[in-house]
């Protein structure tokens, strides 16, 4: 697995995200239709890629993705992504893309997951944990990224409805999503949300006894 790949994919998707959620949080026509463009098959209305080509090619890297016709995981990784953001920040009006990862832990998709069930005070409800971990399990036990997508989609809803504003590092679960594509790091990908579900470093235990 060429790390440049993954990298690039992270990029390329947080730099299509950024100024389309700037666009939207100041209520921007433009950046809302792109929105709902790229959501439109996250929500089971089909993909009009005619709709979308220009949105997710126009200025599609070649340098670093290689040319899309021959990088498919990549191309399902970047519109797999775009339109899990598309849907998460939909009807929102604070970003659900995680500006900034520089100076503060990048949010996962596993510790985003976690921040649907837990509350600052009372710690993790844990029968609202198991209907995570459900979709979280049928996601690892899906056998093609279709169905692991479809399980993906629904943890992006509860986020979504969540009454906190629960956001995530899109640069990070496009790479993610690139490297679930092949089964030798899949696993790895839902060791690494395990741990930031499960996973409380000592002090924030601490911190809320």
């Amino acid at each position: 697995m060429a790390s440049d790949m993954v990298a690039a994919i992270g990029r390329y998707v947080n730099g299509k995200i950024m100024p389309l959620q700037r666009g939207v949080l100041a209520e921007n026509p433009a950046a809302k239709a792109t929105l709902a463009r790229l959501r439109a098959d996250i929500d089971g209305r089909g993909t009009n890629w005619m709709d979308i080509g220009n949105d997710l090619y126009g200025d599609w890297p070649t340098e670093s993705l290689g040319d899309p016709d021959r990088n498919p995981r990549a191309v399902a990784a970047v519109s797999t992504a775009l339109g899990l953001y598309a849907l998460h920040q939909q009807s929102k009006t604070t970003a659900v893309a995680q500006v900034d990862t520089l100076e503060t832990r990048s949010i996962s998709f596993g510790a985003a997951c976690r921040q649907i069930v837990t509350d600052p005070d009372s710690g993790m409800n844990d029968d609202a944990a198991k209907g995570v971990v459900r979709r979280l399990s049928a996601a690892e036990s899906a056998p093609t990224f279709e169905g692991i997508v479809w399980f993906l989609r629904a943890l992006i809803m509860l986020m979504r409805a969540s009454g906190r504003d629960i956001s995530l590092d899109y640069r990070r679960f496009a790479q993610d999503l690139y490297l679930l594509q092949f089964p030798e790091y899949a696993n790895q990908v839902f060791q690494r949300w395990s741990c930031d579900f499960y996973y409380r470093p000592a002090s924030t235990r601490n911190t809320s006894k």
